[in-house]
């Protein structure tokens, strides 16, 4: 048995003649053609997955190539389209300035029409660029300021061009609202438009609106020192904290109106409507309310507002 072990061993390591082969029991020769076969498909397994190693490894390689050339080519379309949007920027902001500078030209027109286009586009210009918007407001203002009216029995409102930069005005909303954004003191707005009107914070010292529509607008926070409000309609206006010291609101409409924190000192409040206006902390000193309806008893008012000896009650 040991000698069989050795002859084992030794044939292990040592390949048989064909002749020495022949020789060997059936039981040995068959074992031999077993582990003949069985080196045959590890050898080939082997090769299989050296091979596939040798692919996958190729593979990756050329992805490798591949993903850092288009890392490239990513590069270089970045490259071109920042240079590119550059360049359409710089396009832009010229086509920008030569649309405004020809409105602003328009806008002095001998045509009504032509002035009421430019102002529409002078609106575009300010509301898709924002750089642009308190420059349209204020070519606007001015533009109200310098061609407003005073409205009269054979004239009553206000021109068409006006009324269209009015009714501009009153819509456009900023990014935000700084006080004095749009100034429209000393304008002669009699009898003028402005309903829903978006003005707060701004000015208008000694503005004439005179019989003026401005219901449901708001007009909070502004400083309106001075300013005709005659006969005007402030029905459910927003007035909260607004200054209308020394202005004329005689026979106002402001019904429903909120008047929080609102100062009328030395303001003329004769004959207003004031039926169901918020009054909590409005400032009536020295003001004069003679004849002004919708109040509360004067006791009760007494109490909801800041006045002085000075105020005259209805």
């Amino acid at each position: 048995m040991t000698w069989f072990r050795w002859r084992r061993d030794e044939r292990a390591t040592a390949p048989l003649s064909r002749a020495e082969f022949d020789t060997l029991p059936a039981e040995e020769r068959a074992e031999l053609h077993s582990a003949a076969r069985d080196s045959r498909r590890q050898f080939v397994a082997t090769l299989l997955q050296v091979g596939t190693t040798v692919g996958v490894l190729g593979g990756l390689l050329l992805t490798a190539q591949g993903l850092a050339q288009t890392a490239k080519s990513i590069d270089a379309s970045r490259e071109e389209l920042l240079i590119a949007r550059k360049g359409l920027e710089v396009a832009q902001k010229g086509q920008v300035t030569d649309r405004f500078a020809k409105a602003v030209e328009q806008l002095g027109h001998k045509s009504v029409d032509v002035r009421i286009g430019s102002a529409y586009a002078l609106e575009g210009i300010g509301r898709d660029v924002p750089a642009y918007q308190q420059t349209t407001v204020d070519i606007f203002a001015s533009y109200v300021v310098g061609n407003g009216r005073t409205s009269t029995n054979k004239q009553f409102g206000q021109a068409r061009d006006v009324q269209t930069v009015l009714t501009i005005l009153g819509r456009v909303r900023p990014v935000r609202v700084k006080d004095g954004w749009i100034n429209l003191s000393h304008a002669r707005l009699g009898g003028a438009t402005l309903q829903d009107a978006y003005l707060p914070r701004n000015r208008m010292f000694g503005t004439v609106l005179a019989e003026a529509n401005l219901i449901d607008a708001d007009l909070s926070d502004s400083l309106m020192p001075f300013a005709d409000l005659s006969e005007a309609f402030l029905t459910k206006a927003n007035l909260a904290r607004t200054n209308f010291n020394l202005a004329d609101l005689s026979k106002a409409h402001m019904s429903d109106a909120n008047l929080t924190g609102t100062t009328f000192y030395v303001t003329n409040l004769r004959g207003a409507d004031l039926e169901g206006a918020t009054l909590k902390d409005a400032n009536f000193q020295h003001a004069d309310l003679t004849g002004a309806t919708g109040l509360p008893p004067t006791a009760q008012l007494k109490k909801i507002v800041n006045w002085d000896s000075h105020t005259k009650w209805p």
